[in-house]
């Protein structure tokens, strides 16, 4: 079992070390990304990732406190599906997820099963996940951000 203090320490080194891993896509897309708390430009919808000890996800979370307009921009993201899903594990769409904080969201998202953040040895299995999906979803948002930008105003 992990005290408060190493869990943190452990959380810390584990997204370090991921930022320093997806620094190899900086020339390809000749900026660098924050992948961890990757900018959408668009203040409804935020990606991100988590990591937990059975399982990390990949998430698109729209977090509109308006439940028509979080409605709105999940049909878009659903009129975009094949786009979204083409380079991207298999995708959960969820219209009402509750979150820990006890509010509901819209989250469209991707999951691993089994790798631990608790095991330094697993975290490979992990980040290659993360890879995947977050340059899957970022080269997705570079083609379709416009469109959400129109439905934000």
């Amino acid at each position: 079992m992990w005290s408060k203090e190493e869990a943190k320490k452990r959380n810390i080194e584990f997204f370090t070390n991921f930022g320093v891993y997806m620094k190899k896509y900086v020339p390809e897309f000749g900026e660098k990304i924050r992948w961890v708390n990757y900018r959408t430009g668009i203040k409804s919808i935020k990606f991100k990732i988590e990591s937990h000890k059975k399982h990390s996800l990949v998430c698109i979370d729209i977090i509109h406190k308006d439940e028509g307009i979080r409605e709105l921009f999940f049909e878009q993201f659903q009129e975009f599906k094949k786009l979204l899903s083409a380079n991207m594990d298999t995708l959960n769409w969820v219209k009402k997820y509750r979150i820990d904080s006890g509010i509901y969201i819209t989250r469209i998202y991707t999951e691993l099963n089994g790798p631990s953040i608790n095991q330094k040895s697993e975290w490979g299995d992990i980040y290659r996940f993360f890879e995947k999906n977050l340059v899957g979803l970022h080269e997705f948002w570079e083609l379709s951000k416009e469109v959400f930008k129109d439905l934000e105003d």
